[in-house]
C-alpha cells in the first residue's frame, strides 16, 4: 500500500468511528422540555395531551388538544 492508500483508509476508517460514537443520545429525551415555552405551557396549563385513540382503538396525535384554545 502506497502513502495514499494509507490516508484514504485512515480517514474511513476515522469517520466511522466518529458517526458510532456521534450517535448514543437523543435530541430530546421525552422526560425533559424542548424549550422554555413548553415549560411555561406545563406550569401553567398542566401537562400536554400527545396521543390519543382514535375510533379503531389506534394511537394518533392529539393535535386538537394540543393546537387548540387553553382556557
Amino acid at each position: 500500500m502506497n502513502r495514499k492508500h494509507k490516508q484514504i483508509l485512515l480517514c474511513t476508517m476515522l469517520g466511522f468511528v466518529i458517526t458510532l460514537c456521534g450517535c448514543r443520545r437523543t435530541l430530546f429525551p421525552q422526560n425533559e422540555q424542548r424549550n422554555q415555552f413548553e415549560a411555561y405551557n406545563t406550569m401553567r396549563y398542566g401537562p400536554q395531551i400527545t396521543e390519543q385513540k382514535d375510533p379503531f382503538g389506534l394511537p394518533e396525535p392529539a393535535l386538537r388538544a394540543r393546537l387548540g384554545k387553553k382556557e
